[in-house]
Formats: C-alpha cells, sequence, structure tokens
C-alpha cells in the first residue's frame, strides 16, 4: 500500500492552543493553507463548474485511477469499516481522490450530495438524472448503467464490466435516513464514538445498499455517486467538530477491529498518515471546508471556535420541530430544547426542496419550490432497514445497526403521533 502512502501525503489539522486538549508531536508543525476550497451540494453547482468536475472524473476514468481506489478500498475495507477508523480513513480517501482530480483541474472541488434531503423518493432525485449521474442499470443489459458520467465506463477489477446499479426495488428505492433524523444524530452524539456509530449504522449503508450493483461491493468506489455520498458523511463530521473546536478537533476515541483502542498518534490502516494530521479543515494539505461551514482566516489563534464560524440557515423546518411537544423535542433534538440560538452546525433541517434541479440544468423551465402537503401530515415513513447479508459484508455489529434502526423508528412513531408535517415529503404519482 505504499503507492496509496506515498500519492498523496495530505494532512488536516494543527493543534494551536486547543483549549482542554494536547495536540500529538508534530501536529503544531502543519502550515495553515494559504487557500482553502469550498464543497458544494452538488444540485448548487454551476454549469460550468460542473462541466469542469465532469470532465475531471472522465480524465481520472481514462488513467485508470478509478480502477485503482476501487481496487485499494476492496483490499482495506475490512478494516476500515464498523469502527473508529471509518470517518478517520475515509476523510482522507476523499480527499486524496479530490487532490487526484485537481490534477486535471486546480479550480474544481469535491461536491456532496444531501441524501436526506431526497430521503423519501431517492430514484426520484435529480442528482441521478440522466445528464449527471444516471439512473438504475439496464436489467436486459448486465445491470450496466447507460446514462450520466459513467454510462461508457469499462472497469477493470476484479474483471472487465460496466459500471452496474442494481436498485433494491426494482425501479425505485425504499425510504432512507431523514434530515430529521440525522439532525437528531448531530445533536445527541457527544463523543466521536457516539457520531461514528451514529453516521456508519445509519446514513452509510443504505445509499450503498438500495443503489446496488457495484455500490453494494467493497469495490464501491468505482461508482462516482461513492465520492458525492462519503463528503457528505465527512461533511457531518466536520460540522459536529465545529459546533465545539476547542474540545471536538481532536475528539477520537473507541476501537479499531481488532478491538485495541485507537489514538491520534495511529497511522491511519494502510498509510504512512496520522489520525491526528486528518481532524483539523484548513491546515496542512486538506485544504477545504464545506458550503455549511465557513473555514476560518483569521489571524486570532487563541480559540478555534473563532476559527470556524457557522453560515446562519434559516429554516421553517426548524421552527417546525421546534414547535413539536416538548417531551418530543427533548428525546429527539436536545440542543433545540435548550432553547437560544439554533447552531447551524448541528442542524440538518435546512429549506432545500426534494425535487430541486441541478443548478447545471440551464434547459430547465423555472423551479418552483412545493408546499407542504397537508395530506401527508403524521404519515413519515419508517427508513429501510438494511440486509443480514449487507450488515454481513460490512463486519459490522448486527445488534448495533438494529439498535440504530430501532431509534429511527421511534422518532418517525413520536413525529408522527404529534402529526408532524414534514417538509421533505411530497406527493409522488
Amino acid at each position: 500500500m505504499k503507492l496509496f502512502a506515498g500519492v498523496l501525503g495530505l494532512a488536516l489539522l494543527a493543534a494551536q492552543q486547543v483549549v482542554g486538549l494536547t495536540p500529538p508531536a508534530g501536529a503544531d508543525t502543519l502550515q495553515q493553507c494559504g487557500s482553502v476550497s469550498v464543497r458544494k451540494e452538488v444540485r448548487s453547482l454551476s454549469p460550468d463548474e460542473w462541466n469542469a468536475f465532469k470532465g475531471a472524473m472522465q480524465q481520472a476514468y481514462e488513467d485508470r485511477w478509478i480502477d485503482w481506489f476501487g481496487f485499494l478500498h476492496e483490499r482495506v475495507a475490512t478494516t476500515v469499516h464498523s469502527n473508529a477508523v471509518f470517518l478517520v480513513f475515509h476523510r482522507k480517501f476523499t480527499n486524496d481522490y479530490e487532490q487526484i482530480l485537481r490534477r486535471y483541474n486546480p479550480d474544481i472541488s469535491l461536491p456532496y450530495w444531501n441524501t436526506m434531503v431526497d430521503y423519501q423518493n431517492p430514484a426520484g432525485s435529480s442528482v441521478l438524472g440522466d445528464n449527471y449521474f444516471g439512473g438504475n442499470g439496464d436489467p436486459a443489459n448486465d445491470n450496466c448503467v447507460t446514462t450520466g458520467v459513467a454510462g461508457s465506463w469499462k472497469l477493470t477489477f476484479p474483471d472487465v464490466h460496466c459500471l452496474r446499479r442494481v436498485y433494491g426495488e426494482g425501479q425505485s428505492i425504499n425510504t432512507w435516513y431523514s434530515p430529521e433524523f440525522m439532525t437528531s444524530v448531530l445533536q445527541k452524539a457527544t463523543t466521536y464514538a457516539d457520531l461514528r456509530a451514529g453516521l456508519e449504522n445509519t446514513i452509510h449503508g443504505l445509499p450503498h445498499l438500495s443503489l446496488g450493483g457495484d455500490m453494494n461491493t467493497m469495490h464501491s468506489p468505482f461508482d462516482p455517486v461513492f465520492w458525492l455520498h462519503h463528503a457528505n458523511i465527512d461533511r457531518m463530521f466536520a460540522q459536529w467538530q465545529a459546533v465545539d473546536p476547542d474540545t471536538r478537533t481532536y475528539a477520537y476515541d473507541g476501537t479499531d477491529i481488532n478491538g485495541k483502542t485507537v489514538a491520534l498518534d495511529d497511522y491511519i490502516t494502510s498509510t504512512t498518515t496520522h489520525v491526528y494530521e486528518v481532524m483539523r479543515l484548513g491546515y496542512g494539505n486538506m485544504c477545504f471546508t464545506y458550503d455549511t461551514i465557513k473555514a476560518a482566516g483569521s489571524a486570532d489563534n487563541n480559540s478555534l471556535r473563532r476559527r470556524q464560524k457557522c453560515i446562519v440557515r434559516p429554516s421553517k423546518a426548524t421552527e417546525t420541530v421546534k414547535k413539536l411537544p416538548s417531551h418530543v423535542v427533548t428525546r429527539h433534538f436536545p440542543s433545540f430544547a435548550k432553547g437560544g440560538v439554533i447552531n447551524a452546525l448541528e442542524n440538518e433541517l435546512n429549506d432545500f426542496d426534494p425535487r430541486k434541479r441541478m443548478a447545471a440544468d440551464t434547459d430547465a423551465t423555472p423551479f418552483t419550490p412545493s408546499v407542504a402537503d397537508e395530506s401527508l401530515r403524521g404519515k413519515m415513513p419508517y427508513t429501510r432497514t438494511l440486509t443480514d447479508e449487507y450488515i454481513m459484508m460490512m463486519g459490522s455489529n448486527a445488534t448495533e445497526v438494529r439498535d440504530w434502526e430501532q431509534r429511527a423508528h421511534e422518532m418517525v412513531d413520536d413525529l408522527n403521533k404529534a402529526m408532524y408535517l414534514s417538509p421533505y415529503l411530497i406527493k409522488l404519482q
């Protein structure tokens, strides 16, 4: 695995005066980035940004980088899932991919897909449109995806094949995790271990399983959606850190695949990169942030809190949730229950419309946001559950996974009993 370690020796995060935590030796040598790129939700990319990103992906495919990343992921998969390494490994992994794309165009950033917004009907998302990432595979043609950016790709591992997808329910996909539930995950996680379990056992698995095909294998990076999906997970990890950066920047606990207690000076699996090198955005070689976070550029180093500030995202959905019965808010949204100013970094309840089209789709008619349908009040659907086969493939703890699924179902029960009207539900044809 020396190639992976040497291709992009990327680091992230120095440790200057982080209150209550002494950073490992070496972290203070990482330099602040001269410029920080912003990863955006993919539907907000302009036509020029989309074309640049699409072109870089195609060049990476032609130079067989896609084959390489898929091969590498399969080689290490059993050690980087279902344990503490999951978030830190995939932060480095997505950053390495982004840096490869930047060899072809230094101005691009890896976008993310906010899958929660599309939770009710993922297959209907504009992200999976024919001109973008393509839809389901063709069952009459080896389940090959024939549209979108990878519609003509031929992958070479473990054998020569097209990009495959096999939706879990024929031409549709059952419900994923909602913005409401992921907001609860962010607000209730008090340790890194809590957050890792909350992200990996919920939102991580369903897109892999439901899109099927290559996404439902350990060489899942063959599917370009993999990168957008994992950038979204990393976005929530970064937001959770930035809620209280003085104490969370270097928060890292839990055990690795062998049951060993993890530490910040551990090497990330199959690399020569220490964990502490990937724990702070805007330092070292990981010079990126997300559109939901403003990376700090202040010369004042006294507090990380001053160096990472949230972008205010006023939301009708937030106000609706806050008006739920107090016992429901306290149980599922502890930060809302405290009152005061809402921290956008731990709030996924935005005003994003699930029918929103890609901004790059300039030929489309003007978009009109939908209005919540009263017939859907108190009718939030249950999230699909992971299959036993998927849980086994990932080496996950089945009891832990089922516990998280039960938490999600209990939230749906509580919200429906309170006659909550989710703004992300639409009347399906």
